[in-house]
């Protein structure tokens, strides 16, 4: 029982990455905007755009990748894709 509330507790402490692949990314006055749109989200740490997508780390338990594409969606931008995976510490 202590386990599973250990994993819990741990779970609670991870980040996660949203890679979202947008229309037309690399247009400065887009980028800007769309960043900025994310950047408000509560949960939101990290906004990077690299090799062609947008790079969102974030709290789960504060936001979602649904509504970090919706902001995105708000921001007057098209996704394309997106995926999310767990980003945990290395020792």
């Amino acid at each position: 029982m202590n386990e599973e509330k250990g994993q819990e507790s741990a779970a609670l402490g991870e980040t996660m990455v949203a890679r979202i692949e947008i229309e037309e990314i690399g247009i400065a006055a887009n980028e800007k905007e769309m960043t900025d749109s994310v950047t408000g989200l509560p949960g939101v740490r990290q906004v990077k755009i690299e090799n062609g997508a947008m790079h969102v780390t974030y709290d789960p338990l504060a936001t979602s990748e649904k509504k970090i594409e919706e902001a995105v969606r708000a921001s007057g931008n098209t996704v394309k894709a997106a995926t999310a995976d767990t980003e945990t510490p290395h020792p």
